[in-house]
């Protein structure tokens, strides 16, 4: 029989354990489940140093652990105070916590420390917020996807976070304003905002100094770099960054202002690997070596972000500083649109001014390059990558881009005396290429305007009627058409006004597809299969020859009409002594007699007298000029 002494003690033991379980509180429960949970967020080392319940909160302090993530990171954080639904089993509900006096520490050697950070309206694992502390920087970027993933929280919010780190091999000291994270849905923000930043050197590196006004960015997924290679998504709906100022510490230098910047939609394709592990391997590799190695791997990896990385747009307004040589220089916008696996929709630059050597000042209103295409280089750098080309032969091709317009408006340059050169407007269009050659340009220059500024040059132009300035405008076309094997100037005009236009028309035949396509190896030999085509010389009259033969005619001391005449007269005689074929010849001063009585328009064409081979014909030339007219059919028509 059981003594009553030893039912006495079995019941006391009972007791206490019994009552020693129902007094332990939410801040145990909370220690025990963070600690046990720790593992699973991809952390070594977590333990809480001291677990209370202090008026109605839960207060966790002393709190250590090692994140062994994507980038391992050692944690403290002094105090933990957490209000609202705790559940027994450590779980968070409509919760607040307070995380309070935390810093991290980088195998990098990169550091970071904040004051407090609020989170609101959580919901999920405790465990799960403190190992997501453990990223560079904290609350921005996420440590491990089970950690970003662990919890929600309708709104975080943390002040005084600073971060000290190796960039480009400077030391530098990061410091933030408040910043606030709304709508965190498992690693999806809402928005993020940053009330201004701060950028200044580290134990004497010479890193740049700067400040950033404010930072927003909307729809950011923390996980998305942290996913497989096999996932993709949007990345970012939208970041802005304003009021940007900072200053390299060289000598002389001084300050580059940006208003802002914005990056559009930036979206993640699926590829090999985690776009953290794409980053870290590429900040991995030596940037100086050359050895052939780390060549092909800089290729691959480069090719393989490229390609998974999609931008709506990257525009830059308002930026002003100083170029290399002193001057100043402002830019009202600058922008990359439509990024995407190698291709770009167009770069834009607006409202540009610089000061430039010589006491000038250029101008341009807008400058756009367009339709351009990397992507036979992307396609190159997997091959050189996978070494499937010998480095030292060589590229194709496909490796230079491909851009199909230059578009520029408003450019103006000045200097202490007023204008130099304005032009309006020049556009140049290439199409598709074979190989190197465009199949097709166009180009077309209006409102070119240079002033006539001293006696010299007024001298000179005077005769032509022109006076106080020069405009002009240009058009260039030019097409390979296959089919024919002919690549056609179709037009090369240059209209002065007041004065007139000259015109160009002609065509080389016999260039065959397969030749184009090895240049520049096949010059040679394209060279001599190419064939001379008709060439044709318009010359249309707006005043330049008129005025012409006024001025001449004053300076002779004769009226015009005898001076027509007296002109008409040598022109036999003249063209005579060039051109040995006497009928040949009568015909030419005929219609330039017919056009001095009327000067309105000049048509010269020449058309080859069978298959002429164009490098015959060019040896022919440099022999004796004389010796072309027995090549070509030569015609000249005045007023046709």
């Amino acid at each position: 029989m059981v003594s009553l002494a030893s039912s006495l003690r079995l019941s006391a033991v009972v007791f206490f354990s019994v009552s020693t379980a129902a007094w332990a509180g939410p801040a145990d429960d909370l220690s025990r489940a963070a600690t046990a949970a720790f593992p699973g967020m991809q952390v070594t080392g977590g333990s809480i140093g001291e677990a209370r319940d202090e008026g109605g909160n839960a207060v966790l302090q002393n709190i250590t652990l090692s994140s062994t993530g994507a980038e391992p990171i050692g944690l403290k954080v002094g105090r933990v105070t957490v209000s609202g639904g705790i559940g027994s089993d450590g779980s968070l509900s409509n919760a607040r916590v307070l995380v309070e006096n935390a810093e991290g520490a980088g195998s990098d050697g990169n550091v970071f420390r904040f004051d407090r950070a609020e989170f609101t309206g959580v919901e999920g694992s405790l465990a799960a917020i403190l190992a997501n502390l453990a990223a560079q920087p904290p609350l921005i970027q996420s440590a491990t996807l089970p950690a970003s993933t662990g919890y929600s929280a309708q709104r975080i919010s943390a002040t005084g976070l600073s971060v000290t780190q190796t960039n480009q091999g400077l030391r530098q000291s990061l410091r933030y304003g408040a910043v606030t994270l709304t709508d965190y849905q498992r690693g999806r923000i809402g928005e993020i905002t940053m009330a201004g930043l701060q950028m200044s050197p580290d134990g004497g590196s010479p890193a740049p100094t700067g400040t950033v006004g404010a930072i927003r960015v909307t729809g950011f997924d923390s996980t998305l770099p942290l996913q497989p290679g096999s996932a993709s998504g949007v990345w970012a709906n939208n970041v802005t960054i304003e009021g940007m100022q900072f200053t390299v510490p060289e000598q002389g230098s001084q300050p580059v202002t940006i208003g802002r910047i914005t990056i559009g939609r930036m979206a993640v394709r699926s590829g090999q690997q985690s776009i953290m592990e794409l980053t870290r391997a590429m900040q991995a590799l030596a940037p100086n070596r050359g050895d052939e190695a780390t060549q092909r791997r800089q290729a691959g990896l480069l090719a393989e972000f490229f390609d998974r990385i999609d931008m709506e747009r990257i525009e830059i307004a308002n930026l002003t500083g100083t170029n290399p040589g002193g001057g100043a220089f402002s830019l009202g916008r600058f922008a990359f649109v439509g990024i995407s696996q190698g291709k770009i929709g167009s770069i834009e630059f607006d409202s540009l001014t610089a000061e430039a050597g010589l006491g000038q000042r250029v101008q341009i209103g807008r400058l756009a390059v367009e339709g351009i295409d990397a992507s036979g280089l992307m396609v190159f750098a997997r091959e050189f990558a996978a070494g499937r080309h010998d480095r030292r032969a060589p590229p194709p091709p496909t490796v230079f881009p491909e851009i199909r317009r230059i578009l520029t408006d408003g450019l103006e340059v000045n200097d202490q005396r007023g204008r130099l050169l304005r032009v309006e407007r020049f556009e140049i269009e290439a199409g598709p290429r074979i190989g190197l050659v465009p199949t097709r340009i166009r180009a077309q220059l209006t409102g070119f305007e240079a002033p006539i500024r001293d006696a010299a040059q007024r001298a000179q132009v005077a005769p032509l009627g022109l006076t106080d300035k020069v405009n002009l405008a240009a058009n260039l076309e030019i097409e390979y058409v296959e089919a024919a094997r002919e690549l056609r100037l179709r037009t090369f005009k240059v209209e002065v006004d007041d004065v007139g236009a000259l015109e160009l028309a002609l065509s080389i035949g016999g260039l065959e597809r397969a030749q184009i396509e090895q240049l520049p190896t096949s010059a040679a030999v394209l060279g001599l299969s190419a064939k001379a085509g008709p060439v044709t010389l318009t010359y249309t009259e707006e005043g330049g020859v008129a005025a012409l033969i006024t001025h001449t005619a004053e300076q002779s001391g004769v009226s015009e009409d005898d001076f027509k005449e007296q002109l008409k007269q040598q022109l036999g005689p003249i063209i005579g002594q060039f051109v040995p074929n006497a009928p040949l010849a009568a015909r030419i001063a005929e219609a330039l007699g017919e056009f001095l009585d009327d000067p309105s328009s000049l048509v010269i064409s020449a058309t080859p007298k069978g298959d002429m081979p164009l490098a015959a014909l060019a040896m022919a030339v440099r022999n004796s000029p004389l010796m072309l007219l027995n090549m070509v059919d030569v015609r000249i028509e005045a007023n046709p």
